[in-house]
């Protein structure tokens, strides 16, 4: 079950994703190289370090786990029973994430997993923990979160006190936030209410630019479409995602499969953290090839859909109501049960995806 890649496999995961032509054709050729039944409960989020080499996981039954990307071998697994765990992030230092509390309270938590310490607490919080991210600059010690609390704040991983905390108008039920390419904006989105861009070095003077979101659904998620950030992607309450233009925040398009459950965006309140992630959907689902010229997405009947980026541009435009586009193809496999997470290795051919099982995904090009 642990058994390395065979080295044909091997020596096509190794391409460079942003050296190599991932047209529509290759995309269609992607393949199940590798899965790993480990885990007992839906993974809740998935981040690579900045090497490409390695990937943590983490899941409701609040277990953190490591695997090498490049061998595709389990490496380590570590658990979080007393507080729980989502959206854990590598650091810029080595053998070292953050992850979010999901039980007794609203910390985030910087852990040592070569010695299986915690190094400190960003305490602060007061709701879930919505979104998490470190700076997407390699040798940067900041991360951003957003929380059910209505608030987005900025870390230095060196402190335990945040560099600033924003209220962010109209989150009083919650807020979703991601860094841009270059880790200098913060794009934050309030519900169903407005997307707002922050220029990180003067959050505390409010967003640069914004614009409300011409949905009444649910934002459960953003992010910025790679390499350049021109774009952004909001993953909605219905599993449909929009697509933005960054500079100008209007609805180009909006990416619908079709076969999403809808999750309603007037969920009532539970008592626990952990109650609310698992009826809620924090938009982690969603990701983009590292040279932009896809998005993908899994599906709550275990498939995985993309969109080819260039033809939904060249049939979206200002135009309201924005045009709705069916995938252009769907992988062949899937999970035994619907995908909680997906994200594209940003420096191997390799997509990662997670249901109750972790799935490494290759092209056979």
């Amino acid at each position: 079950m642990n058994a390395k890649l065979d080295s044909e496999t091997l020596n096509v995961l190794r391409k460079d994703p942003l050296q190599a032509a991932l047209t529509t054709s290759a995309l269609t050729d992607f393949y199940i190289a590798k899965q790993f039944p480990d885990n007992k409960a839906l993974i809740t989020s998935v981040d690579f370090d900045i090497t490409g080499t390695h990937c943590i996981t983490t899941s409701r039954d609040e277990s953190l786990r490591i695997y090498d990307c490049a061998s595709g071998t389990r490496e380590q697994v570590s658990y979080s029973k007393k507080y729980g765990c989502n959206l854990a992030q590598f650091t810029a230092q080595p053998g070292c994430v953050a992850y979010a509390s999901t039980k007794i309270n609203d910390t985030v938590r910087y852990l040592s997993y070569e010695t299986n310490q915690f190094i400190r607490y960003f305490a602060g919080h007061t709701g879930m923990v919505t979104s998490l991210q470190r700076s997407p600059n390699a040798q940067s010690t900041s991360m951003v979160s957003a929380s059910m609390d209505g608030t987005v704040r900025l870390w230095n991983l060196d402190t335990v006190k945040p560099v600033c905390t924003v209220n962010i108008e109209g989150g009083k039920n919650g807020v979703a936030a991601a860094y841009d390419p270059s880790g200098m904006v913060v794009a934050v989105a309030a519900e169903s209410q407005a997307i707002q861009l922050y220029d990180v070095r003067k959050m505390t003077k409010g967003p640069f630019t914004s614009a409300p979101i011409t949905s009444k659904l649910t934002v459960a998620g953003l992010k910025f479409m790679p390499p350049t950030g021109d774009y952004i992607l909001l993953a909605m309450s219905d599993g449909s995602i929009m697509l933005l233009d960054a500079f100008q925040l209007t609805t180009l398009a909006v990416l619908s499969s079709a076969t999403h459950n809808a999750i309603s965006p007037t969920i009532a309140p539970v008592a626990s953290a952990l109650g609310q992630m698992q009826q809620q959907c924090f938009g982690q689902k969603i990701t983009a090839t590292p040279d932009g010229r896809a998005v993908i997405a899994g599906n709550d009947n275990g498939g995985i859909v993309f969109w080819d980026f260039d033809t939904v541009l060249a049939n979206s435009g200002s135009k309201q109501p924005p045009a709705v586009h069916a995938p252009n193809g769907t992988w062949n496999g899937s999970h035994d049960g619907p995908v909680g997470v997906c994200a594209f290795n940003p420096l191997l051919m390799e997509c990662v995806t997670g249901s109750q099982s972790l799935t490494l995904w290759t092209s056979i090009y």
